[in-house]
């Protein structure tokens, strides 16, 4: 009996050492902040489609890499970083609230872009609507992690998009980028959504400033 306390205790004391937690956390993601909108009174365009394009791995070994330890289409649909424990091993993800995924944060933030930019966004138009520039998106990357240096942590985000405007027998493609790093004492969910707030702020900016750069005729 007193064997198997003894057990008991060392197995307690491993998993307060560890942290060997693998619970998700959740934590919203603030809107860009907006810029000096232009009137909405050019082209129309609905943005038809958003694909989350991002591959997920389960072991975590590469802390740039999308991970998780339960790789649900729930999980991998609103997670956009990986917690670490107290001795660095991957634990559970940092994820979106129920209602948004990370499709959804890219949606309304390049329906923001465009509607500042000068277009009428519009929800719901056919592929085949006259006048109407449908859009599509491919979410290629949109993740936060650790990189530890010799005296803090530095917390990286890096979003990634592919933004295909279909205007009738005319098609562009804009590709949106931005990478933000942030030191910090030690990685908290708060960095993880701060630079992760940062680097949605400057896809929103670049976009603008390529939607307005834009022939709207």
């Amino acid at each position: 009996m007193n064997f198997i306390k003894a057990l008991g205790t060392v197995a307690f004391f491993t998993m307060a050492a560890t942290g060997c937690s693998t619970s998700n956390e959740y934590l919203d993601l603030s809107n860009p902040v907006r810029v000096v909108a232009e009137e909405s009174n050019g082209p129309t365009v609905c943005v038809s489609d958003v694909t989350d394009s991002r591959v997920f791995i389960g072991d975590g070994s590469k802390d740039d890499t999308p991970s998780g330890s339960v790789l649900s289409e729930e999980y991998t649909s609103r997670a956009y970083a990986r917690l670490k424990t107290a001795i660095g091993e991957p634990a559970g993800g940092l994820l979106l609230p129920n209602d948004k995924t990370v499709a959804s944060v890219v949606k309304e933030t390049i329906e923001k872009a465009l509607a500042d930019s000068g277009y009428s966004v519009v929800e719901n138009a056919a592929a085949e609507d006259q006048g109407v520039i449908n859009v599509a998106i491919s979410v290629k990357k949109f993740w936060a992690w650790p990189e530890k240096g010799n005296l803090n942590t530095r917390i990286k985000s890096a979003i990634e998009l592919d933004v295909y405007m279909q205007d009738g027998a005319t098609q562009r493609h804009l590709n949106l980028k931005n990478t933000q790093t942030r030191k910090a004492l030690t990685a908290t969910k708060a960095q993880y959504k701060k630079v992760t707030e940062d680097s949605l702020s400057n896809i929103y900016y670049l976009a603008t400033q390529k939607f307005k750069a834009l022939p709207k005729n």
